[in-house]
């Protein structure tokens, strides 16, 4: 099993993914599949000895899939805080890493684009995350991984409630699908209030883009699926697809009205971002994100320029404390990061220039 003994092993290949989306709207997709293992009690009830077994055995399955790239193993206790937070950020999760410990691990492909969380709150979680808003083959992908390795790991089953998990409102297929959406039209306009309730039923959960439900960050909402049992697969990644389309839909509006009716408000308030971003001395990550979006906003409507969505959604992502870190050599002190992040945003904006 190959484990590696590097300094930060997660932030290798960090931009692969999020230099690739030039979406100024569908910003990711991420894939959840539980699983848990027949003979095991769920991780909480297991014994030290028992989760040394069970990580040795679905490890080492793992790990020889055949259609993961170099995947790389890590035991929980051997990576430090900003590493596990880095996976946190990377994989948009709303569960939080920071308590891993002994008898815990992580199986992180070179890609970045898929993990496997071992014996956390379920014996295996499946995570692929991807950012071209296909769905329908990020899924099939996921599937191909859970088939595989389901030829010799056998999964906890029920008839009548599916795969069984660790929450039981998430068994039967045991799949969450979240779409990461960035609406800032229909959020500096008003209307997200209208929209979600024309379009979000109680099938869906949203919230911000980390988890709580009232706090909404860089204008992103994500949307998930409430329901795992007494749908298939197929009814739930259709069904996120369709809400999203809607809500897309009707941001492309919103978005088309603000570029003809020439709308003052917005325009301040993408100058306004437009100043923090390229004048601050210090800025925290919130601060930063909230005016990244109201820039993206100004790109797509054509009024800032020297800056394409490539850019700016790669700056978004890693302006994020874990991923600013991993652009630098040296140790940065905790105090020192806000002025930090600063000095990154304005060596990616130099060319910006705002004409509305």
């Amino acid at each position: 099993m190959k484990e590696s003994n590097k300094a930060y092993p997660l932030f290798q290949g960090k931009d692969k993914i999020w230099s690739q989306n030039g979406n100024p709207l569908w910003l990711a997709s991420t894939i959840n599949l539980y699983r848990n293992i027949e003979k095991f009690k769920f991780p909480a009830k297991l014994t030290p000895d028992r989760s040394k077994q069970l990580l040795n055995y679905v490890g080492r399955e793992m790990t020889c899939l055949p259609d993961l790239i170099h995947p790389i193993y890590f035991k929980a206790e051997d990576l430090n805080g900003i590493e596990k937070e880095f996976l946190v950020e990377h994989f948009l999760s709303n569960q939080s890493f920071h308590q891993a410990s002994t008898g815990e691990a992580f199986l992180l492909e070179e890609s970045g684009e898929f993990m496997a969380v071992l014996n956390m709150r379920n014996h295996l979680q499946f995570e692929l995350i991807e950012i071209k808003g296909e769905l329908e083959n990020a899924w099939n992908r996921l599937l191909k991984y859970e088939t595989t390795l389901g030829k010799t790991v056998r999964y906890s089953y029920s008839p009548k409630y599916g795969f069984l998990t660790a929450d039981p409102t998430q068994c039967g297929t045991a799949l969450l699908v979240t779409v990461f959406l960035q609406l800032s039209a229909l959020i500096h306009l008003d209307k997200i209030d209208e929209t979600l309730e024309k379009f979000v039923d109680e099938n869906f959960a949203v919230s911000g883009i980390q988890g709580s439900p009232t706090e909404i960050i860089g204008d992103v909402l994500a949307i998930q699926n409430n329901y795992t049992l007494g749908l298939s697969e197929e009814n739930i990644v259709s069904s996120i697809r369709m809400v999203a389309t809607k809500i897309l839909v009707e941001e492309h509006a919103m978005r088309n009205r603000i570029r003809h009716e020439q709308n003052p408000d917005i325009k301040d308030k993408i100058s306004r971002a437009y100043g923090i971003l390229i004048h601050s001395y210090q800025i925290e990550a919130v601060e930063a994100l909230n005016a990244i979006s109201l820039l993206k906003l100004g790109v797509d409507i054509g009024w800032v320029t020297g800056v394409n969505m490539f850019q700016l959604n790669e700056l978004f992502f890693n302006c994020r404390r874990a991923h600013l870190l991993c652009q630098f050599d040296e140790k940065i002190a905790q105090e020192e990061i806000p002025h930090k992040r600063a000095e990154f945003i304005h060596k990616t904006l130099k060319d910006v220039k705002l004409i509305v």
